[in-house]
């Protein structure tokens, strides 16, 4: 995968207020592009930083299993892995792990509970 998102790598600065902007945009139902926003990587294993740049290219509305996002990101066979990075996201909006689901059911969502998932998916229309 490529380190274009990288904050490392981008040349873009994101102005504060705008990046609020578009979290409030995110909170009142909108749209707003958010994976264009740089973030720095460098403290992940090649496995995370893969699993970071997959997930952030699961579009808005849609979910993937925790073993289709290690497939996705290059490793069929780490979807237990895969849950465990969800688990310890703390980039919710720009690492969107609630669009990552069990293969049976809504899956977990770390510290922030499965009710803040739950929000998060319906504010982008998916009903589980």
């Amino acid at each position: 995968m490529s380190r274009a998102l990288d904050a490392r790598s981008s040349d873009r600065d994101l102005d504060a207020d705008a990046l609020v902007e578009r979290f409030a945009a995110f909170f009142a139902g909108e749209d707003p592009a958010l994976g264009d926003v740089p973030i720095d990587l460098s403290w992940a294993t090649p496995f995370q930083h893969d699993v970071a740049l997959t997930l952030r290219a699961v579009p808005r509305g849609e979910v993937v299993s925790y073993g289709e996002l290690a497939a996705l990101a290059g490793y069929p066979r780490a979807g237990r892995a895969a849950g465990g990075f969800c688990a310890q996201n703390r980039l919710m909006l720009l690492v969107p792990c609630h669009r990552v689901v069990g293969a049976t059911g809504l899956g977990g969502y770390g510290s922030a509970g499965l009710g803040v998932k739950r929000r998060l998916l319906e504010l982008e229309g998916v009903r589980l």
